[in-house]
């Protein structure tokens, strides 16, 4: 030990059982608690009322620095280990019960101060100072041990390190599955030509997925700007997606246009842009997400296809010229024929020959007859009239006016519903159109009931313009004849009139102009003609 260390190895300043005697007790009258108390705050750092430890007691060298080596070494733990738990809470903000491990820190530094002071006390007899610090370490720690109480619940519901590491497992399994998914959606992405987008209204910033940048040719780093992509477009597809956007922002409305581009790379090609708006729970508009696809593949065979509509239908007019020609052939044969029927008298000749004259006549018109239908067919399907804004109520009246003699003959009643006044279509076919389905109404009629006719227009579901012609006559047995009720010379009762014309008539009249026509009947219940208009009828009342 060093020179200076008190020789304590055969005597002691005080006696071997207690210290000097000569170190007088406080004064009766200064015995009070409020006087010790005050006495002791009063000398906290004075050390005249005791010696120092080695001058108290038999100390011998090793017992003395084996105390005073084992404190300073606990005291050296204490204060590193709150040092470590410092920089653990500072590294790792997330760190749970926070405030409980600042109490420890607290807990330990005091624990470790006890020892300092223990051995200072050696040299330093500084008693009242050690037993505040152990005062002030005696409340740290109750609040410490209360504070550990009361988080004790908290900490057996968190998850032990078992149940973390079958957590992580199960997460691992579920970001495998989802980076598999990922990957099938990207790839499906580039090969399908189908990008993301994303525009972020509030702050202004928009969000590619790779393969949008692979359509508009960009490096995947490129610094998307709004107004700038609008470039790459030409004209009026520029302008088409810039109203598209305008009325999105202004009106909350989705679109799907397809434009024409030239991307970075120079290539020219066709794209599909489709989008909606997004809003927050006040209605106010925040984003707008959509996809961006590739689509040039299927416009050029789009393109391809409509060439070679346009090859089809140049070889179907040749093929209309040929009919025309050869129409006009046969009838000029027809014609000839009849005429020199008619020169013929039959008078002179005998029975025999007569009969067979009249039949060669009859052919004769039969051939003649079936040239004019077809000549009309031929018509119907080739020319393309105007249309034109059409009342019905006049264009009824002009019909009705027409087979007024008939109506009258028959005793048909006619009744009007015309909720839809007007419509968009050639008025000569309209006309067609009435006259042979009221025709056919009164010429089907039933034996023994009065004719009645309905013809009223309106508004199907679809805000298509429809006019139908219902009747009570004898009707149609569709279960037999449905797919061929509107065939040619197709007729479906023993009327010696019946010719099977009209109904052909009527389906070519309104197809032609891009309409369809629908029947609904059955034996005994009349039928139901129902003509739908391809056009936006316009109500001029």
């Amino acid at each position: 030990m060093t020179s200076n260390t008190p020789n304590l190895s055969n005597h002691a300043v005080c006696s071997s059982t207690a210290c000097p005697s000569v170190i007088a007790k406080p004064h009766p009258l200064n015995t009070g608690t409020f006087d010790q108390i005050k006495d002791f705050f009063s000398k906290i750092l004075n050390t005249n009322d005791w010696p120092p430890r080695w001058h108290c007691g038999n100390w011998t060298d090793f017992h003395g620095w084996l105390y005073i080596i084992s404190d300073a070494s606990i005291w050296a733990a204490y204060f590193a280990i709150p040092f470590l738990l410092i920089r653990l809470i500072v590294k790792r903000k997330d760190i749970p019960f926070n405030k409980v491990f600042w109490l420890f820190i607290v807990f330990i530094l005091l624990c470790g101060l006890t020892h300092l002071i223990d051995v200072i006390i050696f040299w330093w007899p500084a008693y009242r100072l050690s037993a505040l610090i152990r005062f002030i370490t005696a409340i740290v720690s109750i609040f410490t041990v209360y504070a550990l109480y009361k988080i004790l619940p908290l900490v057996f519901t968190l998850r032990t390190v078992t149940e973390l590491e079958a957590e992580i497992d199960k997460r691992r399994v579920i970001e495998e599955k989802l980076a598999a998914s990922e990957f099938l959606l990207s790839e499906a992405s580039r090969i399908g030509r189908v990008g993301g987008w994303e525009l972020d209204v509030i702050q202004n910033k928009i969000t590619w997925s790779k393969t949008v940048f692979d359509i508009y040719g960009l490096p995947y780093d490129f610094a998307v700007d709004e107004n700038g992509m609008m470039n790459y477009f030409l004209e009026p597809y520029r302008q088409m997606l810039v109203d598209a956007l305008t009325r999105a922002h202004a009106e909350g409305v989705k679109w799907d246009v397809e434009l024409l581009m030239i991307n970075a790379k120079k290539n020219t090609l066709w794209v599909r842009s489709i989008g909606e708006p997004l809003y927050d729970e006040k209605g106010v508009l925040v984003k707008l997400r959509g996809v961006f696809i590739d689509i040039d593949q299927y416009k050029s065979t789009e393109m391809a296809l409509h060439k070679s509509i346009g090859l089809i239908t140049q070889s179907n007019q040749q093929l209309k010229n040929f009919t025309h020609i050869l129409s006009h052939n046969i009838r000029n044969h027809a014609n000839n024929i009849s005429l020199v029927t008619s020169l013929v008298n039959t008078e002179t000749m005998d029975p025999e020959n007569a009969e067979l004259f009249g039949k060669l006549d009859n052919v004769s018109k039969s051939l003649n007859a079936t040239l004019d239908d077809l000549s009309e067919a031929i018509k119907v399907k080739e020319s393309t009239i105007k249309s034109e804004i059409i009342n019905f109520n006049t264009l009824i009246k002009k019909v009705l006016g027409v087979i007024a003699l008939e109506l009258t003959t028959s005793n048909t009643e006619v009744e009007l519903h015309l909720e839809v006044s007007h419509v968009n279509f050639p008025p000569i076919y309209l006309e067609s159109i009435l006259l042979n389905l009221i025709s056919n109404a009164i010429k089907y009629k039933m034996v023994n009931k009065q004719p009645h006719i309905i013809l009223k227009t309106y508004k199907n579901e679809q805000n298509e313009t429809v006019l139908e012609c219902r009747d009570n006559g004898q009707g149609i047995d569709l279960d037999l004849h449905g797919k061929k009720i509107f065939g040619l010379y197709k007729t479906f009762h023993q009327q010696k009139d019946a010719h099977g014309v009209g109904l052909f008539l009527v389906k070519t009249q309104i197809e032609s102009q891009g309409g369809r026509i629908e029947v609904m009947s059955s034996p005994g219940n009349g039928a139901a003609f129902k003509l739908i208009f391809n056009e936006s009828s316009i109500n001029l009342n």
